[in-house]
């Protein structure tokens, strides 16, 4: 059974972690040309890239080890002579304070190198390399394992392999060691849901069975300060020093966290992200994660990613289902199986995010009147949002996006924003919200637009300003977060798309451009000639959404086929499709797992409506 630690970090590395696939590591003369390659100055001296590791031995196998985050003694030595005789220069957390408090300038390519958890290996391995090469290493240390809660610790790394508190003090008498605050004991899951998930406690509000209710927020600032203040006199009385960093379990932090540890005095942040290039005036520093035991040749080539990451994930496809959470029944266990059914319908169909209808219209009379998350704006019909987050993220490594009406602030002044809040509260690991629009905005789309439409794109885009608000606050930083706009296109005349791209630019990450194109055909081939006179990078921010609802025959189903490859083929490669169900999922999976598949092999092709009878097909 996977333990919650790697069930936590195998979610961050499916979809943080920029997978390393440069040839293994083979001699030296990689190594030396490696160090050839990269001789620039890959940013200014106000920023740094991050590493971290985990635990170190000598018997680790390059694929399929028992510890996915563990590296060998051989491969952390090449790195550790690479690093010395390249142009690259490791930095401690003093001198990103001051580089942040006093202004003083990083070394040109500045990099931290840090190692989680506190296994024995730090000491006998680790501290013999960082005073032979003179390299700085921080090391994070979760204070209650330290002090006997022993239990997670050995699980990890097995009996006995833990540091004590004598080696801490020796190492940290070197001057080449400093120690961070891992946690005192929120290196752990907490109960998300009524459902039982274990979730990250740092950023989770946790479910308390007993009174059948979640933590309030004065209790959950409380769980967190009490931990964080606990570790740091923890730490300052054994080390002799105050720490001056917090580094997150599981790398699961965000702004909300990062100020709760400036309060309980940590002056530095620090999370996982493959966005691991950081400036020294962000709140929270990103970590690259070192996973299946990488050679010096690999965690180049992951430190140059890091570098070009944006530009990596801004063009990464997207292949969504959009689902409505009311098809679950109200009864929990009823609901799991239909989850179930869910995740293993789109596993097979091998697209990867999902997208959630979170709010409902339960009499369609126009008024959404209650939600599938805790709030306290509109009625909770039932609590499936976050279980379906996590299984969906967990399960089938989908990203998870949660859609919610424009028409709830025409509702109720500030709704859909205050709802965003609430709903990131419960939901830190969301990857994106999409404001829907439905039919609001048709008006931007005509050849004159009026003031009456001016105005109404005002207010749209100041509903995603203030939106964009709370996803900073509340969103896991680790987590790569889309803000998303989606508009329904009926009528579109000549040049409107870059019109409108331009208008909510700097408001919106994605436009979402829902359409029907079985009954507007004419309007489909508008938008495909708009969208094929886009640059490649507004392409990348585009998303299409082709509606089945009118689908009734094999040729309706056969034309929304050939309408997404017509989108693939001009560059369009962020595809979904509206109101994907029980019902026609086997139709999606017959007709378009062409163009939302992103299989790439047919040895692992599945067909969950073939069902094998005596072990041939029925």
């Amino acid at each position: 059974m996977m333990s919650f630690k790697q069930f936590s970090k195998r979610i961050f590395i499916n979809f943080v972690l920029i997978g390393v696939i440069s040839p293994a590591f083979a001699n030296d003369q990689h190594v030396k040309s490696a160090q050839v390659t990269q001789q620039n100055i890959f940013f200014d001296q106000q920023h740094f890239v991050s590493l971290t590791f985990h635990d170190v031995r000598d018997d680790v196998l390059k694929n399929g080890d028992r510890d996915p985050y563990a590296i060998s003694t051989q491969n952390l030595v090449q790195f550790f002579e690479w690093l010395k005789r390249s142009d690259w220069h490791p930095v401690s957390l003093k001198q990103i304070l001051q580089a942040r408090q006093q202004g003083q300038p990083l070394p040109k390519n500045a990099i931290l190198i840090s190692f989680d958890d506190g296994a024995l290996s730090h000491y006998s391995r680790v501290f013999p390399l960082a005073k032979q090469y003179k390299i700085p290493v921080v090391f994070a240390l979760v204070t209650s394992w330290m002090n006997g809660n022993t239990k997670a610790i050995y699980e990890a790394y097995g009996q006995g392999n833990q540091m004590t508190w004598a080696q801490v003090r020796e190492m940290h008498q070197s001057g080449w060691v400093e120690f961070a605050s891992h946690s005192h004991n929120l290196h752990q899951g907490v109960l998300a849901n009524p459902q039982n998930n274990q979730q990250p406690a740092a950023i989770t509000r946790q479910y308390l069975v007993a009174l059948k209710r979640y933590e309030t927020q004065d209790e959950y600032e409380q769980r967190i300060i009490q931990d964080l203040k606990q570790s740091k006199a923890i730490l300052t009385k054994e080390v002799g020093e105050v720490p001056l960093a917090m580094v997150w379990p599981y790398g699961a932090t965000n702004v909300e966290t990062e100020h709760l540890a400036q309060k309980a005095g940590f002056a530095l942040s620090f999370s996982l992200g493959a966005d691991a290039v950081n400036q020294v005036k962000d709140g929270t520093f990103q970590r690259g994660l070192a996973v299946n035991n990488p050679s010096a040749e690999d965690l180049f080539e992951q430190m140059m990613d890091a570098i070009q990451y944006r530009d990596f994930i801004r063009y990464e496809p997207i292949r969504a289902l959009s689902f409505d959470l009311a098809e679950f029944s109200s009864n929990y266990q009823l609901a799991d199986q239909q989850l179930g059914k869910i995740l293993d319908l789109t596993s097979a169909l091998k697209s990867n995010a999902l997208i959630l209808n979170v709010v409902g219209d339960q009499n369609q009379d126009g008024i959404y009147d209650h939600a599938y998350f805790p709030n306290t704006a509109l009625s909770m019909s039932k609590d499936v949002m976050n279980r379906t987050l996590w299984q969906a993220k967990t399960r089938i490594f989908n990203r998870v996006y949660a859609r919610l009406p424009y028409a709830l602030q025409e509702q109720k002044p500030q709704l859909a924003v205050q709802l965003s809040e609430q709903l990131f509260k419960n939901n830190s690991n969301l990857d994106g919200i999409i404001l829907t629009t439905e039919q609001k905005l048709h008006c931007a789309f005509q050849v004159n637009i009026q003031q009456d439409c001016v105005i109404q794109q005002k207010r749209v885009a100041q509903t995603l300003m203030d939106i964009s608000q709370y996803a900073l606050t509340y969103s896991n930083i680790s987590n790569p977060f889309n803000l998303t706009l989606q508009v329904q296109l009926d009528e579109l005349a000549d040049g409107t798309i870059q019109q409108f791209l331009n208008q909510f630019q700097s408001t919106a990450n994605i436009f979402n451009f829902e359409i029907n194109s079985l009954d507007h055909a004419q309007d489909f081939k508008k938008m495909l000639q708009q969208l094929d006179a886009l640059t490649a990078s507004e392409k990348a921010k585009i998303l299409v959404t082709l509606t089945v609802k009118s689908t009734k025959t094999a040729a309706d189903w056969q034309k929304i086929q050939a309408d997404f490859l017509a989108l693939q083929r001009i560059g369009i490669q962020k595809l979904a499709i509206e109101q994907y169900n029980f019902n026609n999922a086997a139709q999606v999976q017959e007709f378009l797992y062409t163009p939302l598949s992103l299989n790439q092999s047919p040895l692992t092709y599945r067909n969950p409506f073939i069902y094998q009878t005596q072990g041939k097909s029925p």
